[in-house]
């Protein structure tokens, strides 16, 4: 009898399944993969608004720029980091387009309102004297539906690219799960569209943050041109187009290492005062014609030192000049006023008044008794000065 043979020798627990396709939008990995997309968008999104701006304020003489950049980055990453999520744990196109919709409206929201938010939180870690102050305050005749309106590309743009998120999603996850590396084509699909979020960034417009930033730069450049130059600063200004003939009644002042900051924007935001501390104490104010989003007009500076020095005796003692200006002196309550000279007699001399800290339009100055005690007062203002508070310490407290 002939031998047969069977088709298949090897016994039954030995037999291999044929691979299937797998359902790479079912699995853990596929929603964390979505994750590192949103927030790979969000990150190109903060680091094209903003990178181009703190480049900018680092090579300024300013303290500590980046509270808004941080706070608002770390919102946008957030958000990107949600809606990558939700989309890809979602697997439905009209779904991710939504959420990307409400995640681009959010953005503009958040990059118009939290920066002065950011600046405030970072002033108020840095100094407790400060804490609660509006500091940085935000422009108040716009609204959130201003920041909708102004970033109107990208709320266009942006979620068109979710339309494209879960099939790019699917090819990257399919190179991570068959080939167990990060290729270039993985590479390429993640950041491809966060090159382009980051472009979408980088034409936001910075309706907060920007006109009072520009001040800053051009009151810079005043002060370095002046300093170098030592001819007649009107016909400078007559031969460049720039009223470099606004620091002349400060010109002596602006020597040495100094520091300048947002003082206050003023008149509906159409003027910002910028002061500059230079390091032999004295202190200048600069006002700056802004529109919107830029300077448009060196105006004017002025020695800011005054209400803080012969204005607060003035007002300590009771004896205001007749002929004194309006940015000489210091405006304040009866209470205070009262409070003041009722400790004139501290005093065995005019006290000298010392700038102890600024942030902003508010001011803590201090003079020293002889009764081994010091009077440490909080003033608001840039050109009238307003008395808010005072109080009398022990010397080392």
């Amino acid at each position: 009898m002939a031998q047969t043979n069977t088709l298949n020798a090897e016994p039954p627990h030995r037999l291999r399944a044929l691979p299937q396709e797998m359902d790479h939008e079912t699995l853990p990995s596929f929603r964390r993969l979505g994750l590192v997309y949103g927030v790979l968008i969000g990150l190109a999104i903060a680091v094209g608004f903003w990178l181009p701006k703190m480049l900018v304020m680092s090579r300024l003489p300013v303290w500590f720029p980046y509270g808004g950049a941080i706070l608002s980055g770390l919102a946008v990453l957030l958000l990107g980091g949600v809606a990558g999520w939700l989309s890809s744990a979602v697997h439905r196109p009209l779904f991710a387009f939504l959420v990307w919709l409400a995640t681009a409206v959010l953005i503009c929201v958040g990059l118009g309102t939290l920066p002065p938010i950011g600046q405030n939180w970072a002033v108020w870690l840095a100094d407790a004297r400060f804490s609660g102050l509006d500091i940085t305050p935000a422009p108040d005749h716009l609204f959130w539906w201003s920041y909708v309106i102004a970033g109107f590309l990208l709320i266009s743009l942006l979620p068109l690219m979710a339309i494209l998120q879960n099939s790019n999603l699917v090819s990257a996850h399919q190179e991570l799960v068959y080939g167990r590396r990060l290729n270039r084509q993985v590479v390429f699909r993640l950041l491809l569209p966060a090159l382009l979020a980051g472009f979408l960034g980088s034409l936001f417009p910075d309706l907060t943050t920007s006109a009072p930033r520009n001040a800053l730069i051009i009151t810079d450049q005043a002060i370095q041109r002046v300093r170098d130059y030592d001819g007649e600063l009107f016909q400078l200004s007559l031969d460049t187009g720039f009223n470099y003939n606004a620091l002349d009644s400060v010109r002596e002042q602006l020597d040495g290492p100094y520091t300048l900051l947002v003082n206050e924007v003023v008149d509906e935001w159409s003027s910002a005062v910028i002061t500059a501390h230079f390091e032999s104490g004295a202190w200048v104010n600069c006002r700056v014609n802004i529109t919107q989003e830029d300077a448009t007009y060196f105006s004017f500076c002025f020695d800011a030192g005054i209400p803080f020095t012969d204005g607060m005796n003035h007002l300590l003692y009771n004896n205001v000049p007749a002929d004194s200006c309006r940015r000489c002196e210091v405006n304040a309550d009866a209470t205070w006023q009262t409070w003041l000279q009722e400790r004139a007699s501290l005093f065995a001399s005019e006290p000298v008044w010392q700038r102890v800290a600024q942030y902003g339009r508010f001011i803590l100055i201090e003079a020293t008794t002889s009764q081994n005690s010091r009077i440490s007062c909080q003033l608001e203002g840039s050109e009238v000065i307003q008395l808010v508070s005072c109080e009398e310490m022990e010397i080392g407290d």
